[in-house]
């Protein structure tokens, strides 16, 4: 026997009349025209209460209403906002869903000063309106990377009215930029909703300033979180696996596929390009802002500091990341001071004992491969670097006598640092007056022959092309170092399982700032980036005779010293 209750909840009934199929259609005309809907809600007449909110939720929600009624009555709840209280909730939630952003000027006016009015009275309908403003961010098109001028409008009105509530509640700042963290969209989703999501936190960003360092951390944690998951051969396979495919289309699909030929074959790596391109784009815009040619250079310095902030909490360190801090070098490229700013943060992350060894490597590492990677880093900047490193590198070797040499991994990685500046850098070196004398004068064999045998744990192709170079050039003679370390290679890896276990041992060398592969951003990258030139034919020759398998290491160097790039190498040969 089926019991049915006698006493039914009028508000279930009510919110399943609100959302029926049935409500497509909506009639609802007030007794009097010159009466107000709040005035005809609260008065009695045989219409019970419960039947009028529900007429008022169904004219809200039509898409039939018209403008000139909707506008009368949020102008009514605007004046009379009090009316709008926890037990009217029901009104409020309706008028929060009306897609407003799309009507006429006037009512768009008129329905951000009622949501000023309601999150000032009622505070406790904050969250709500926040809430609402970024569900509009989503719903831009997911279709098309440059929105419309459609959209364009519809969210300059979210953007004022988000403006003005900010100024009204102070402290919804935090509680919004909190909000727009919740809700960032799922890294899968549309890469056009994912970018047109960033793109209006960035311009959140512009009128709460003192947040904008959020919203960065914000963006990059994302960012981060897609470039771990985009390993280089993961890109490279994705993109080799798209040529094949595409030179056994016929030609009118082929010329078809040439039409998306800058988008990336991994979807995620897609994600990846437009949100590195959107971070770029604001870089030069707020450096240059409207176009001009002058940078604003106090505007530029304080977009470098907030990135900078990021980039020691959130990409410095993160393993694996391949992409992000390019963000990096590309505002450096701006100015020289930024440049010389992020060299000399590094650089006392590197030589700080209390900073942990496996960051102080790390440093090292992006010092590395900064200094030879970026073209606007002038000779005189690398030579100045060269000194410092030298420097502490013969003070290191001074104050250390300690065997248990598998417990100096930041100084090995400053030592591979310099050896792979040299490398890259050697023909600007000894092109400068007395460049020669100026290298010597580093002295390379101090630091190769010392006890703390830095060749022993660097990385062997960096190893063979330093020692080739030095020994062409006749600044260093390494190899009898090179050989007695490979007589006890075995030696050593007999023992390597302890001794990679050990305090400070130096970490597996990556180089941070190897060749860019995404092809929508790769443009603001390209006119800064330096590839490595090794076509001096005496160095080759050179090498043929002192290693057994240096073809294979020499052209994994020319190219990208990262480990990833191996197979690559070996699947085109």
């Amino acid at each position: 026997m089926v019991l049915i209750p006698i006493l039914k909840d009028p508000m279930s009934s009510l919110m399943k009349n609100v959302n029926s199929p049935s409500s497509t259609h909506v009639k609802f005309e007030l007794p009097d025209e010159k009466q107000s809907i709040i005035t005809y809600y609260n008065e009695d007449g045989k219409e019970s209460q419960a039947f009028k909110l529900n007429y008022i939720i169904k004219t809200i929600h039509s898409k039939d209403t018209e403008d000139a009624l909707l506008l009368k009555w949020i102008t009514e709840f605007k004046d009379t906002i009090l009316f709008l209280d926890r037990q009217n909730e029901p009104i409020t939630n309706a008028l929060l869903k009306l897609e407003w952003y799309t009507k006429d000027s006037k009512l768009v006016r008129m329905y951000q000063e009622l949501l000023w009015n309601l999150v000032t009275a009622h505070p406790y309908y904050l969250r709500n309106v926040l809430m609402m403003t970024i569900v509009i961010f989503s719903k831009v098109s997911s279709e098309n990377e440059t929105m419309s001028e459609e959209d364009k409008l519809k969210l300059q009105n979210v953007h004022g009215l988000l403006l003005k509530i900010t100024e009204l509640v102070p402290s919804s700042q935090q509680t919004f930029v909190n909000m727009l963290s919740e809700k960032f969209p799922y890294m899968k989703s549309s890469p056009c909703v994912i970018l047109h999501y960033v793109e209006n936190m960035l311009i959140v960003g512009s009128y709460l300033p003192s947040k904008r360092y959020l919203i960065l951390e914000c963006i990059i944690k994302r960012l981060i979180q897609m470039d771990v998951l985009c390993s280089k051969n993961a890109i490279e396979e994705a993109e080799y696996e798209k040529q094949e495919e595409n030179q056994m289309e016929l030609d009118g699909i082929e010329s078809k596929a040439g039409n998306t030929s800058d988008q990336m074959a991994l979807p995620l790596a897609h994600t990846l390009d437009l949100l590195m391109n959107c971070l770029f784009t604001f870089i030069k815009e707020t450096s240059f802002p409207q176009g001009k040619d002058q940078m604003n250079w106090e505007a530029t310095k304080k977009l470098y500091k907030e990135i900078l902030t990021a980039f020691d909490k959130i990409i410095l360190p993160t393993q694996g990341c391949c992409h992000a801090q390019y963000i990096l070098f590309y505002i450096c490229s701006l100015k020289q001071e930024l440049c010389d700013g992020f060299l000399d943060y590094l650089w006392k992350k590197v030589q700080n004992p209390n900073v942990a060894p496996v960051f102080r490597q790390i440093s090292a590492f992006f010092i590395g491969s900064f200094l030879s990677r970026a073209k606007y880093i002038c000779i005189s900047t690398v030579t100045a670097c060269l000194n410092l490193m030298c420097n502490w590198i013969h003070r290191y070797i001074d104050a250390h006598t300690s065997q248990d040499l598998n417990s100096h991994g930041s100084f090995h990685s400053v030592c591979q640092t310099v050896f792979y500046v040299f490398a890259f850098r050697n023909r600007e070196l000894l092109e400068m007056k007395d460049g020669y004398k100026y290298l010597r004068s580093l002295n390379f064999d101090r630091i190769v022959t010392c006890r703390l045998n830095p060749l022993r744990y660097c990385d062997r192709s960096i190893v063979q092309n330093f020692a080739s170079i030095s020994r062409n050039h006749q600044i260093a003679y390494v190899y009898p170092v090179i050989e007695k370390n490979n007589r006890n290679l075995l030696y050593a890896n007999n023992h390597s399982s302890s001794e990679e276990c050990a305090a400070g041992a130096m970490i597996p060398t990556f180089f941070p700032f190897d060749p860019y592969l995404l092809k929508k951003s790769k443009h603001w990258v390209e006119p800064n980036y330096r590839l490595y030139n090794h076509d001096n034919k005496e160095e080759e020759s050179l090498e043929l005779m002192d290693e057994e398998e240096p073809n294979v290491n020499d052209v994994i160097f020319s190219y990208s010293m990262s480990p990833g790039f191996k197979k690559s190498y070996l699947l085109n040969r």
